[in-house]
C-alpha cells in the first residue's frame, strides 16, 4: 500500500464515524425540538365551550360581541341561539354571518318567539334573497348540547332577554343544571343608563334585557346554577370612532358584515349612533377573567324589571365596574388586528 493509498483509507474510516455522530446529533435536535413542541402544544389551555344566546338584530352590540366569540381561537361555540320576538329572522341574520365569515358549521338554532315588538329588527335588511333556512328548535338544541358535553363544562352567555334560557330551564331542569356557568348582560344595581352612550347615570334604571322577560331572571337566580351578572354597571362601553373604523377596514371577515349591519342600525337608532358594547363585557370576561372582579349579591326582581340587592344568601355574583380599556383592547386584538408585516425577499 501505498502512503497515499494509507492516507486516503485512513481519512475515509475517520470520515465515516464522524458522519454518524452528526446524523446522530442532528436526530437528536429534531426530536427535542419534536418534543418541545408538543409540550408547548400541550400547555395551551383548551378552547372554552360555549353557548351564545343572544337578540341579534335590535342593538349592533349583539353583532360585535359574536364576532368577539368568532374571531376568539379561546372559545368554542357549541350552539348560538336567539331569543325574543322574531327568533327566526334573528337566526337568519346570524346564518348569514356565519357564513360569510367562515363559521357555517357552528350550530345555530331559533327559539321559542316570546313577545314583539313593532320593527324591533332593524338589521334584517341586511338579508340576502333567499333568506338562509334556520332550525326553529332552539330550546332542544340547547339542551341536547348540554347533554352531549361533560357536566360542569359549558359557560352559557345569555346577551339578550331570559325568554329562550327560561325556557330551556323549565322544560329540563336537570339537564340545565349541567352547566358551568350563566354569564349575563343585564339588571342595573348601582348605576343605569347615562345620556349618551358609554355613561352611567347615579341611580339604577330598569335595563332592558331584564325588563322584556323579570320572571325568567327569577327563574335562573332560583335553579342553583351559578349566574354572574354584567349589569349596566359595568356594561356601558361605548366604541371610539377610530377603533370602529379600524374594525370596518380591517382585512378580517368581521370587517364588511359589521360595517352593513352598523350603517343599518345607524340609520334607525333611537339611542345616537356610537355603539355601546353592552354585550361583548361577558364575552370579555370569559376571554380575560382580570377585567373586571365580581362580587357576591342576593339579587331580587320587581315586576319592571328593576334589579335590587337585598337581603340573604348570595344568588349571583355581579361585576360593578370594569376595566373599559382592557376590553376594547380584545376588541381591537380580534377584530382589527395589527397588519403582519411582508417579509422582505432574500
Amino acid at each position: 500500500m501505498s502512503l497515499n493509498s494509507f492516507r486516503s483509507n485512513s481519512g475515509m474510516r475517520n470520515v465515516r464515524p464522524r458522519r454518524g455522530l452528526q446524523a446522530l446529533a442532528l436526530a437528536a435536535v429534531l426530536l427535542l425540538h419534536t418534543s418541545l413542541a408538543c409540550a408547548a402544544e400541550a400547555a395551551k389551555p383548551a378552547p372554552i365551550p360555549v353557548i351564545v344566546d343572544n337578540d341579534f338584530g335590535t342593538d349592533i352590540d349583539d353583532g360585535f360581541a359574536l364576532s368577539l366569540v368568532l374571531a376568539s381561537p379561546r372559545l368554542k361555540p357549541l350552539l348560538v341561539t336567539t331569543t325574543y320576538g322574531d327568533t327566526q329572522t334573528r337566526a337568519q341574520l346570524i346564518a348569514q354571518l356565519l357564513h360569510d365569515t367562515g363559521h357555517a358549521d357552528v350550530p345555530l338554532a331559533a327559539g321559542p318567539a316570546i313577545g314583539t315588538r313593532e320593527g324591533e329588527i332593524g338589521q334584517a335588511g341586511w338579508l340576502r334573497s333567499p333568506a338562509p333556512q334556520v332550525r326553529s328548535d332552539g330550546v332542544d338544541a340547547l339542551l341536547a348540547t348540554l347533554k352531549r358535553a361533560p357536566a360542569g363544562t359549558v359557560t352559557l352567555l345569555a346577551l339578550g332577554p331570559l325568554t329562550t334560557v327560561d325556557a330551556a330551564l323549565k322544560q329540563d331542569p336537570r339537564t340545565f343544571a349541567r352547566l358551568k356557568q350563566v354569564i349575563l348582560m343585564g339588571g342595573s344595581i348601582h348605576r343605569g343608563y347615562g345620556p349618551q352612550a358609554g355613561t352611567n347615570s347615579d341611580t339604577p334604571s330598569a335595563e332592558y334585557n331584564i325588563k322584556l322577560a323579570p320572571q325568567a331572571l327569577r327563574d335562573l337566580l332560583a335553579s342553583g346554577v351559578k349566574v354572574e351578572v354584567q349589569p349596566l354597571d359595568s356594561t356601558e362601553i361605548a366604541l371610539p370612532a377610530p377603533l370602529q373604523a379600524r374594525i370596518f377596514a380591517a382585512h378580517t371577515p368581521y370587517a364588511a358584515p359589521l360595517s352593513a349591519l352598523y350603517a343599518l342600525w345607524a340609520e334607525r337608532s333611537p339611542w345616537g349612533t356610537t355603539p355601546t358594547l353592552f354585550d361583548v363585557v361577558p364575552v370579555a370576561r370569559l376571554l380575560a377573567p382580570s377585567v373586571c372582579k365580581p362580587v357576591p349579591l342576593h339579587i331580587t326582581v320587581e315586576d319592571d324589571g328593576m334589579t335590587r340587592v337585598g337581603a340573604g344568601a348570595p344568588n349571583a355574583t355581579a361585576c360593578l365596574d370594569v376595566d373599559k380599556a382592557g376590553v376594547l383592547k380584545l376588541v381591537e386584538a380580534a377584530l382589527a388586528p395589527a397588519a403582519v408585516p411582508k417579509q422582505a425577499q432574500p
